[in-house]
């Protein structure tokens, strides 16, 4: 049967009332005022969807009341309207516990949507409330304090909704982070991180690609928590490529310097070459001292002096001592040998050292493939080294 709405039932009365109330004073307006009041108030709690028997039947009860009013059986009408209340009681009852309960899962459900956001460090206030609010809806639902619980629940839902928002207007301080810790990464790959940290490099760029993609799905929490892990290991990939990079400047700075002590110039150029001994130290307290990046560019100081005191020209020299060729091996094996050698300007690279033997930088290639056990990237050879440069084939 077709559900008769509070609606179309107070219409109805409204006429019915006022046909009766022109002829007769004994109605039972009381009882059927009391009946609408309990249907509406089992209404607001949602007893269409909670306790729909029950409403139907409390609004089929105040119809026949009104129809028995019309009609004059006041004694009937009284009743009826009376047995309407019991009914909308029972509704309301009956709904008003169901409806706390399915607003605290609400409530639980849009808490969780909002710890998605991140919304307790990016909106902690309000993410904190609705926490709040929930456990005191909990409480009082168990007290069975249903009313208190519903109110709460709506609080604490509404408040949630509102972290979340907040939250993901603030989205961007994941984009911020997410940045910060790829300059980072950028810095660990050039002190040689992938050598000697892969690892914890690795590790880090897995984590930053987690992060952006949580980042474009609005899943902060998600994106925050591997950012965290990106930046710790970016962090701990920086530190060991510095310290190693730092260490091996140094070994090379200090061969260097040994070179220049005993180059045919240190006697004519004394002030370079204490400044390079000077510079040698200064890297080799900062190494000592953790302070990396500092003694990278004092043992770069110290090898770019050496360079000054073994060159036969000034600073800018295309050519020092230490790269020469070693004549006295130069028909004693099938190659030369080359010392890799510090410049401001022109770096030591594979293709300068090709055209120097070679008169062909094209052939640096062949350098490359006789130093293989030494050389791992062809763009990056370190002051210091000795390098094999075949002869040619005769």
């Amino acid at each position: 049967m077709k559900r008769i709405s509070n609606v179309s039932i107070i219409a109805i009365a409204v006429m019915s009332l006022a046909m009766c109330i022109a002829c007769r004073a004994n109605i039972p307006i009381r009882e059927m005022s009391y009946a609408k009041k309990d249907i509406s108030a089992a209404q607001k709690v949602k007893a269409e969807k909670y306790a729909p028997e029950e409403l139907d039947a409390a609004n089929k009860k105040l119809f026949e009341s009104h129809d028995q009013a019309v009609k004059e059986d006041d004694k009937a009408a009284k009743k009826s309207a009376e047995e309407a209340s019991n009914l909308a009681r029972v509704a309301y009852n009956k709904a008003l516990p169901l409806l706390a309960k399915d607003t605290i899962s609400i409530a639980e459900k849009s808490i969780g949507e909002a710890g998605e956001a991140y919304a307790e460090r990016l909106a902690a206030e309000e993410y904190h409330e609705a926490e709040e609010a929930l456990k005191q809806a909990n409480d009082q639902f168990q007290n069975r304090q249903y009313e208190q619980a519903y109110a709460s629940a709506v609080r604490a839902d509404e408040k949630a909704k509102n972290a979340r928002n907040i939250a993901l207007g603030k989205k961007d301080v994941l984009r911020d982070s997410i940045v910060e810790v790829k300059r980072t990464l950028e810095d660990a790959e050039k002190y040689g991180a992938k050598k000697y940290a892969a690892d914890k490099f690795n590790l880090a760029n897995e984590n930053i690609e987690v992060a952006e993609k949580a980042y474009d799905a609005r899943e902060l929490k998600k994106g925050f928590s591997a950012v965290e892990v990106a930046k710790l290991n970016a962090d701990e990939a920086l530190l060991a490529a510095l310290k190693n990079t730092a260490a091996e400047r140094l070994a090379a700075a200090e061969k260097m310097v040994g070179q220049a002590e005993k180059s045919k110039y240190a006697s004519q150029k004394k002030a370079e070459m204490n400044a390079a001994r000077e510079s040698l130290e200064n890297a080799k307290s900062k190494l000592a001292d953790a302070q990396y990046k500092d003694s990278i560019a004092a043992s770069d100081e110290a090898m770019r002096l050496a360079m000054l005191v073994m060159s036969k020209k000034t600073e800018g020299t295309e050519i020092a001592e230490g790269g020469d060729v070693n004549q006295q091996q130069f028909d004693e094996k099938d190659y030369w040998e080359y010392t890799v050698v510090y410049r401001q300007r022109y770096k030591d690279c594979l293709w300068y050292i090709s055209k120097k033997f070679y008169h062909n930088p094209r052939k640096w290639k062949t350098i490359y493939e006789f130093n293989k056990d030494q050389i791992k990237n062809p763009n990056l050879i370190l002051p210091g080294w000795v390098l094999k440069v075949p002869k040619p084939k005769k």
